[in-house]
C-alpha cells in the first residue's frame, strides 16, 4: 500500500459525542476522503452507532475501552466520568487498528477540549463546536502521522523481510546441503545485521517520540504562562471596574440621600408657610 493511501486510511472515517442521560447525539464528524468507504459501510456505522448508543446497561461501561468489529471497520466507544459517550470507527486496513490506545487518546483529548459544551439550545453541536471536532480529529492525526508511519515502516520490514527469507528458501531447494548451510549462515546474518538496524532505529524513534514530547509539554507551558499572565490582566481590569463601580455607586447613593433630605425640608417648609398663611388670613378676617 502507498503513503498516500495509508495517510487517507490512518483518519478518523467516523466520531461521535453522544449525551447517555437522553440517548442522544450531541454531533459527529464523517471523513469522506477515502473513496473505499461506500454508503453501506457508513449506514452500517449509523446503524450500530445508534444501537449502543440506545443500549440500556450503557453505564456500566464508563471509563472502558470497548470494540466491535463490522465487515471493514473497527468500531471502539468508551463513556467519561461526564456520562458523555465517544464512539470512532475506523476502517480496518488502517494502521489505527494496529495502534488502538491512540483512539482512546483522541477522545479523552476531546473530553479536555470541553467540545461537547459547544452546543445550542437543543443539546446539538454548533457550527463552531463541529469545526472544532473536526480540527482536532485532523491535528490529532497530523500529530501521530509520524508514529504511523514508523508502524507502517516496521510492519513493511517485516513483511519484506519475511518473503526474503521465503524465496531464499524456495530457490535453495535445489540445492545440495553444503549450499543450503552457507545460504543459512548469510541468512543468520543478514538477520543480525537487520536486528541491529530495528533495535538502532527503534532507539532512534523513541529518541525522537521523546524530544517532540519535551517540545511541546514546553510550548504548552509558555502557552500556559502566557494565558495566566492574561487572566492577571484581567483580573485586574475587573477589580479595577469593580472598585470605580463601588464609588460611583457609593456616590450616587450619597446624592439621592441628599435629594431626599432636601425634598423633606422643602415640604416641611412649605407646610409652615401655609400653615402661616392661613392664620394670618383668620387674623384678618377677623
Amino acid at each position: 500500500m502507498s503513503n498516500n493511501n495509508n495517510n487517507i486510511n490512518n483518519i478518523i472515517y467516523y466520531f461521535l459525542i453522544g449525551n447517555i442521560k437522553n440517548k442522544k447525539e450531541i454531533g459527529t464528524f464523517v471523513d469522506n476522503s477515502d473513496s473505499k468507504n461506500n454508503i453501506n459501510d457508513f449506514n452500517e456505522i449509523v446503524n450500530k452507532s445508534k444501537e449502543i448508543l440506545n443500549l440500556n446497561n450503557l453505564l456500566t461501561i464508563s471509563n472502558k475501552k470497548n470494540k466491535i468489529e463490522l465487515n471493514n471497520h473497527n468500531i471502539y466507544y468508551t463513556i467519561t466520568n461526564n456520562e458523555t459517550f465517544y464512539l470512532a470507527a475506523v476502517r480496518k486496513n488502517s494502521l489505527y487498528c494496529k495502534k488502538e490506545n491512540l483512539i482512546f487518546e483522541l477522545m479523552e483529548d476531546i473530553e479536555h477540549q470541553g467540545i461537547k459544551k459547544l452546543v445550542d439550545k437543543n443539546g446539538d453541536l454548533t457550527n463552531v463546536g463541529r469545526q472544532n471536532l473536526k480540527f482536532s480529529i485532523e491535528k490529532y492525526h497530523e500529530s501521530n502521522k509520524k508514529k504511523l508511519e514508523n508502524l507502517s515502516k516496521k510492519n513493511n520490514k517485516k513483511n519484506n523481510f519475511f518473503n526474503k527469507n521465503n524465496n531464499n528458501i524456495n530457490n535453495n531447494n535445489d540445492n545440495n546441503n553444503i549450499i543450503i548451510n552457507n545460504e543459512t549462515n548469510t541468512n543468520l546474518s543478514i538477520l543480525s545485521d537487520d536486528s541491529q538496524e530495528n533495535k538502532i532505529s527503534i532507539v532512534n524513534n523513541s529518541i525522537n517520540e521523546i524530544a517532540n514530547e519535551m517540545k511541546s509539554n514546553v510550548k504548552n507551558m509558555i502557552n500556559n504562562v502566557n494565558e495566566m499572565n492574561i487572566l492577571d490582566n484581567k483580573s485586574d481590569t475587573i477589580k479595577n471596574l469593580s472598585n470605580e463601580f463601588h464609588n460611583h455607586s457609593f456616590n450616587l447613593k450619597r446624592r439621592i440621600q441628599f435629594n431626599n433630605v432636601k425634598f423633606k425640608y422643602f415640604i416641611i417648609i412649605l407646610l409652615v408657610v401655609l400653615i402661616l398663611l392661613i392664620l394670618i388670613f383668620i387674623y384678618l378676617i377677623k
